[in-house]
């Protein structure tokens, strides 16, 4: 066998940088020749636009308006405000980093996208690189639509509304903790993180809803509790698609060894809620939502294979392990990450609106009546009194189109073209995203009235008042078939949560007197709010909400 010459391998060298070159300028002129040809075309392009740099530059001056930790959907939107207000969408070359994306800030534009099966259901190529360290493999997020469809139609049977209810105790347990450790706060009176205690409690709820167990997360050390929060925080949004990210050997570590814990964690769980779920043979044990999906699982392996009584109780099919996995992850994080920055926002929005404050216990005192000591006990044995909430679901849903935990992306398609407000028609392919920002979507004068207030009024009027919103401008939740999952889940949990705390404690931002500890940092605000969302995983406030907390004297 011959030995490779120096001269050989300098020759592969060579050629291998000529292909990966050639990739490059291929690329390179595919998306500045894709800009050219919509700029001439008289269609929304981003201004400022390089012939080396694309819009990365101006896309960096946008950022630079922003305090330094501010949510990068914040220049997105302040580019379509600025710039594009009348078309409510735009283009903006963003390679090498991602690609060319276009932004949508109009409803009557995202609706278009949703309603095209060609769009609506493809996911950017990004999104499982994104969501790898989070998930660790292929997830119903980011999943082909062949392979998805199935997953979601198990999914929707597990997240129904009946189910949901079902899962109120557990919801109430967890929150009693959480209220025990609002009441240590109340006592020591000092400020404290109410996002960092309330993504603890709101861990122990997913934990117990989905995966039905008992993390401990608000009392101590959890393996998968803590990993994943150890996982966001390593987790930087452009790290998959920013080559130098990879060279951050550190990072990669951490996300590997987290992964590791999460699913040595998930899988001795998984194997535990097997042997229940075969041992239950009169259907008698509460069932979380792995529980359904188990279920499942072993009556379709029984059909498919009738000679087998059952399976073996401690083992799944490889595939099927990987792929729960997965989705327990994927649903660890999503369940608790964004419904924890909500319940830091509706706090932030109650408790600096006196009137808004005072209608919601008004209404919490006529549906579970006066003592809110035998709330708990009530809702345990009547969850269902939660869906007559009328004045709270519009808090909550309030407080979801001004504070929105993300944003909603789909892949630009060969035959599809998208129609500004202003009727040009815009085509999406060769765009690496289509890219749908709520946070400007939500907020957009041009489709709200009195876009900045804090009104859940607007959820209770007729169709002709002038509050009523516009059709498609509130998609927390996305809409269309890939909306999200698990969203009753989160409004039932949401609406359980004020029952318990709202009448019970007091709270006070305390961004004051956080500045003043640190005046070269302090004071920074986007639009003249505080409170500003930070990318923490999901949008998160700034600074992790500093407060202080009381229990009420009434109680």
């Amino acid at each position: 066998m011959e030995t490779p010459t120096t001269g050989s391998i300098s020759l592969l060298l060579i050629l291998l940088a000529a292909a990966l070159f050639s990739l490059f300028s291929r690329k390179f002129y595919i998306a500045r020749k894709s800009i050219w040809e919509k700029q001439r075309q008289g269609l929304p392009v981003a201004p400022g636009h390089s012939f080396f740099f694309g819009h990365l530059f101006f896309f960096k001056k946008a950022l630079d308006k922003l305090p330094p930790n501010a949510h990068y959907q914040n220049a997105l939107g302040d580019i379509a405000r600025e710039y594009f207000h009348h078309e409510g969408c735009y283009y903006i070359d963003m390679w090498p980093v991602s690609g060319v994306l276009f932004v949508v800030v109009s409803p009557h534009v995202a609706n278009q996208i949703h309603a095209n099966p060609n769009m609506s259901m493809q996911r950017p190529p990004l999104l499982p690189r994104f969501f790898k360290p989070i998930a660790g493999g292929p997830d119903m997020f980011d999943m082909r639509e062949h392979e998805w469809r199935p997953w979601r139609a198990k999914f929707n049977k597990a997240f129904s509304a009946e189910h949901v209810l079902s899962l109120v105790p557990d919801m109430i347990d967890e929150t009693l903790v959480y209220s025990e450790t609002l009441e240590k706060h109340s006592k020591e009176g000092k400020i404290f993180y109410l996002d960092l205690t309330t993504l603890r409690f709101t861990i122990d709820v997913i934990g117990k809803t989905i995966l039905n167990a008992h993390l401990g997360a608000q009392r101590g050390y959890n393996a998968l509790a803590d990993c994943m929060l150890s996982q966001i925080r390593w987790h930087q949004a452009n790290a998959e698609t920013n080559p130098f990210e990879y060279l951050n050997l550190v990072r990669r570590a951490m996300h590997w060894w987290n992964g590791r814990q999460m699913d040595r964690y998930i899988d001795h769980e998984l194997s535990k809620r097997l042997s229940e779920s075969q041992a239950d043979h009169e259907g008698k044990r509460k069932k979380a939502i792995i529980d359904l999906i188990l279920q499942d699982y072993i009556a379709e392996s029984q059909t498919s294979d009738p000679k087998s009584d059952s399976l073996p109780r401690d083992r799944l099919e490889p595939s099927f392990r990987a792929f729960a996995i997965s989705q327990i992850r994927l649903f660890v994080f999503a369940g608790h990450d964004s419904v924890s920055s909500t319940i830091c926002y509706i706090v932030h929005l109650l408790y600096t609106s006196p009137s808004a404050l005072s209608h919601i216990r008004q209404e919490h005192d006529h549906v579970f009546g006066p003592d809110p000591s035998a709330l708990p006990s009530l809702l345990k044995t009547k969850p269902h009194l939660v869906n007559n909430l009328a004045y709270t679901t519009a808090v909550v849903k309030e407080a979801l189109r001004l504070f929105p935990p993300g944003g909603s992306s789909r892949t630009g398609q060969p035959n599809v073209t998208l129609i500004s407000d202003s009727g040009k028609q815009c085509p999406t392919q060769n765009v690496a995203a289509v890219f749908t920002v709520h946070t400007e979507l939500q907020r957009s004068p041009t489709y709200w009235s009195r876009p900045d207030e804090f009104l859940p009024e607007r959820w209770l009027v007729k169709p002709e008042h002038e509050l009523y919103p516009v059709k498609g401008a509130y998609r927390p939740f996305e809409i269309g078939p890939r909306n999200c999952v698990a969203q009753t889940l989160a409004m039932t949990e949401l609406k359980v949560v004020l029952a318990c705390l709202v009448r019970r404690f007091d709270f006070t931002p305390a961004y004051e007197e956080f500045d003043a500890l640190d005046p070269a940092k302090g004071g920074r605000t986007y639009r003249g709010e505080r409170a500003y969302q930070i990318e923490e995983g999901a949008a998160h406030p700034a600074d992790h909400y500093p407060c202080r907390v009381r229990v009420r004297n009434s109680v």
